[in-house]
């Protein structure tokens, strides 16, 4: 549950499906979310009588004193500094990484459509540590259920509505999709239905009450990280004239001039905010 509008009308669709007390929620908190974020879950979740857990990815960042090798370590995993490179334990530690941010300038480049990073050290690897860690909560066949929906981009039109998930003991988690084939329109309808305020991001970046329940088309406002790559300019534009996100852009503009790499290719953020 990330707190967008997709996540939220999967809680709902699974709340219509599943015996309420075998529904959990969980939401990976990240630091370039809009602000309110995790409070605005808490307050949906709470309306709904659904429990909810919340957890953070924090990383540690270390140098190899053999090698030179750079390498994060997982602090969910506790694990003693181990380079992959050439095997030794023996390392220097540079810093945390906590954030989206803080990721791209460790790696010294943004995430792409072919390495999203941020998805996979955020969202992915986050989620499966904490199932790992609660094993007995979660039962001997738990299901996550995700609210990708296949007209938002190309990538997860590709994706299946069930399947097992990957990163876990085979044949132990399941995934699904249950919102996979809707449109935004039925998205935003299925929230009203049930007399849930979508998420404050999507009136401040422009859509109106008409946008959301009565017209029937595809892309506009996403929630997703402020200074999510995948944005458009004006999207972009849009964050970084707002109060709520304006620390975070200003942040990326720094890093984007530090780091010499631009947030998309061949488009710097510093001009299209401009």
């Amino acid at each position: 549950m990330s707190g967008g509008k997709d996540s939220i009308a999967m809680l709902l669709q699974v709340l219509e499906t599943i015996p309420r007390e075998l529904v959990i929620a969980h939401h990976q908190i990240v630091l370039e979310d809009w602000p309110g974020t995790v409070e605005y879950c808490e307050t949906v979740c709470r309306r709904l009588g659904v429990p909810l857990y919340c957890t953070q990815a924090t990383y540690s960042g270390y140098e190899c004193l053999e090698c030179h090798h750079r390498y994060l370590i997982s602090c969910a995993t506790l694990s003693i500094p181990w380079c992959r490179a050439c095997g030794s334990r023996q390392a220097k530690y540079l810093r945390q990484v906590e954030s989206v941010l803080d990721l791209v300038e460790w790696r010294q480049a943004w995430p792409s459509l072919s390495v999203r990073f941020c998805t996979s050290y955020f969202k992915r690897d986050n989620f499966n540590s904490w199932a790992r860690a609660h094993a007995q909560l979660l039962g001997d066949h738990p299901v996550i259920c995700l609210g990708e929906r296949a007209l938002e981009s190309r990538g997860r039109a590709k994706l299946p509505v069930w399947r097992e998930r990957s990163g876990l003991k085979q044949g132990w988690m399941h995934e699904w999709r249950p919102v996979l084939c809707w449109r935004r329109i039925e998205v935003f309808q299925k929230m009203r239905a049930y007399r849930v305020e979508p998420h404050y991001c999507y009136e401040l970046q422009g859509m109106t009450q008409k946008d959301m329940y009565e017209t029937d088309v595809e892309g506009d406002s996403r929630m997703s990280c402020v200074m999510c790559f995948l944005k458009s300019p004006e999207q972009l534009r849009t964050g970084y004239y707002t109060q709520e996100g304006r620390a975070v852009m200003e942040r990326a503009s720094a890093i984007e001039a530090e780091t010499g790499h631009t947030i998309q290719h061949g488009h710097a953020l510093a001009d299209m905010l401009a």
